[in-house]
Formats: structure tokens, sequence, C-alpha cells
């Protein structure tokens, strides 16, 4: 028999009531909107990644291995209280790695408050307590002191947008040893990391982000496409991109850096990706790779009228700004991060800026560089092809 709280969403209670289980089970779960809200002096006092004293570092396990100083190790203001855990979508090996690990979390950690999105609880209806979002992802922020992650690359863009309106926790990602340049931990290391990032100190990249911000003609906000845009604008993590879509013309785009024109774009579209960004659709589109340590900006074209226009790699420190030009015959599609915003027209535009909040990844301590590891083993970097003549063919 299961017990279930008024506040359950319909989907979660559904995958309940459908699921049979030997003995009684008590299941309380709640909605992230009927938690009592944190006051402003909890909200400024909660959790935080702070850097630390080295000495300090040095003493712990994790500190004591050998690691990359660009990264600055972190510790915790004090410990953390509420957890939200993000995992991939109808995926059997995520949803059973997701099983393990809230095993693990209930078993050694039981005052940890767990938040999850309702697919999970549904994927997961017998472990209790848990705290389900339900339209109510703007009150995360309140309430998070880390996130976890399980799946893909995808993951990690899915928490940004969660928390698309300011700062985001420090993110633990977890991989299932599938491609994927933002994983750094595999899940076999679950118990460990955890413990580890639970503990601190650990060490952290903060990935820019870029914050935007669409203007109508007179350079107010475009109504149409901000409802949910705070003062601060989107929070995007890999790019913004102006498209044509489905129109058959190509779109006209005028680039501006600090108010100044630095071109007109004739192309299929025109992207600004952040270094993060710099090996997804940017790459694709023919741009750079691009540490993920560099602040700086790529302006990359996508599928240019001129054979000479290649990626422009702008300061951070400056403002971009790209408009539709009056000689577009068609308006172009506004996207962050993939998602579809809305649709620009000719003379409005979208002001992109270096963002304040990065997204705080949880690294894995050592000297070798994730980064480097990865573009060579997940994108084979510069590898050439070896003559058969000169290896051999091996014995008859």
């Amino acid at each position: 028999m299961y017990a279930v709280t008024s506040l359950v969403s319909p989907l979660v209670r559904a995958s309940i009531r459908g699921i049979k289980r030997k003995g009684p089970l008590y299941r309380s779960i709640h909605q992230l909107k009927h938690l009592p809200q944190p006051t402003q002096k909890e909200i400024i006092n909660k959790p935080r990644l702070q850097p630390c004293n080295w000495p300090k570092a040095e003493s712990s396990a994790m500190g004591a291995a050998r690691f990359s100083p660009v990264h600055e190790l972190s510790e915790w203001t004090s410990s953390p209280t509420t957890l939200l855990l993000v995992q991939k979508k109808n995926d059997a090996r995520t949803t059973k790695a997701m099983g393990d690990i809230l095993s693990y979390l209930h078993s050694t950690y039981p005052h940890l408050k767990l938040i999850v999105e309702p697919h999970t609880a549904a994927d997961h209806p017998d472990f209790g307590d848990l705290i389900v979002t339900s339209g109510d992802e703007d009150l995360l922020p309140l309430h998070t002191n880390l996130v976890l992650t399980i799946g893909g690359d995808g993951t990690i863009l899915h928490v940004s947008n969660l928390f698309s309106q300011g700062e985001c926790p420090p993110v633990l990602s977890f991989s299932m040893g599938s491609l994927g340049f933002l994983l750094p931990f595999h899940i076999d290391s679950m118990k460990s990391t955890i413990r580890n990032t639970l503990n601190g100190p650990v060490s952290v990249l903060n990935r820019m982000r870029l914050a935007c911000k669409p203007l109508s003609v007179k350079g107010e906000p475009l109504d149409r496409c901000t409802k949910s845009v705070g003062d601060a604008g989107w929070q995007v993590m890999n790019e913004v991109t102006l498209h044509r879509g489905r129109h058959a013309h190509l779109t006209v785009v005028d680039a501006y850096f600090d108010g100044q024109h630095l071109t007109e774009a004739v192309a299929d579209g025109l992207l600004l990706s952040t270094p993060t960004g710099s090996t997804a659709y940017s790459l694709s589109a023919g741009g750079p790779i691009s540490h993920p340590e560099t602040d700086t900006f790529l302006l990359t074209p996508i599928a240019p009228r001129s054979l000479s226009f290649r990626t422009v790699i702008l300061p951070g420190r400056g403002s971009v700004q790209l408009e539709i030009s009056p000689l577009a015959r068609s308006s172009a599609e506004l996207s962050i991060d993939g998602k579809e915003v809305c649709l620009l027209n000719p003379k409005e535009s979208v002001h992109i800026t270096k963002s304040p909040y990065p997204i705080p990844c949880i690294e894995r301590v050592g000297g070798e560089s994730g980064w480097v590891r990865d573009i060579n083993s997940l994108l084979q970097f510069n590898t050439g092809f070896r003559n058969k003549s000169l290896l051999g063919h091996g014995p008859v």
C-alpha cells in the first residue's frame, strides 16, 4: 500500500499506482514549490564553494594528488544539504545508474534532501522523501547546493537552462562511457567521487557563459522573447545563434563589437560561442577549438557567401550585438544552446556579454588536463593516416 501526499504531480502519482511491490511501503513525495522558502539570511549563508588555501588543500586526500594549477581548489563554506539529481531521459543504463546513486545517497547520507525531475521520480518509485520539480524550476536556485548529472553533455546544458536566470550551483557530472567533453567522472567511480566532493576540497573549472538579451528596434527588451528573462538576460553555455531557418534566402546580420560595426554577414547564419561551445555547433561550422579557460568569444559564420569570412576571436571583456540588417529578406531564428527562442525581424537584435554567472564544473584532481585528454581521445585531434607499407602487414 502506497501512502502519497496530495502534493505529488499526476505523472509521479500515476507511476506509483501502477507499480506492484511485495509488502508495505511508505513513500513521501513533495513538490519543490511547497517547501518553506529560505530566508534572505539563509540564501546568503547557503553552502557554496570558495577558493581555499594551498596548505589546507595539500593536507587533504584530494589535495595531496597532483593537479593543474589553473584549476582552483575550493572548499565548502558549510556542508551541502540539498542535491539536484539530473538524469538522461528514456535510457535504461542511465536509469539503473541513477538507482545506484539514490541507494548510495540514502544509505550513506540520509540527511541530504534530494530534488529530482518528474521522470526520475517515476523511474524510481521505491525511493522515499524525494522532492519533485513540476513547473517550479525557478525555485531551484533558492534550494540547490550541488547538482549531480548522469548522461551526456546534454544534461549539463539542461542544468544551465534550469539556472538560466543567474547563479548556478557546482555541477558534478558522470558519464556512462560515451562521448562527452563535459563529463570528467565515470560512473564506476561514483561512490568515491561523491564522497570526495561532499567533503572537499575539490578542483573547479568555471566554464564561461554568455548573457543574452533580445532587443527591439528601439533598443528595449523584446517582449515576445523575454517573458522569462531576468535583468541579467539568458545565461548561455554553448552559443547564441541567428539562422535563416526554414526561409529560402540567406540572412543578413550586422555584427557590432563594443558599439563599432565589425562586419555584415551574408550567410545561413551567424553564431557567437563560448570556449566551451567551441567543440559544439561552432566546430561543425568550421570554427577553431578553444581551451575552456580562455576568456574569449568566437564569432563564426554558418555557410557564408564570402569565402574569406572565417571565425573571429574577440576578447570576453567586450560586448557583441548581432542585428538583423534592413537588407534581410526575412526574419531570422534566435536560438540559445540549440533551443529556438523566437524570430527576430529586421533592425531587431540580440545583445551579448560575458555572464557574471559561469558554470562551476567539478573536475578530476590530477596532473593530466581533461581537455587535452578529450580532444585527443574523443576528437582524435591531429590524428594522421599511417602508411601500411611502412608498418608491414604482420605475420602471415
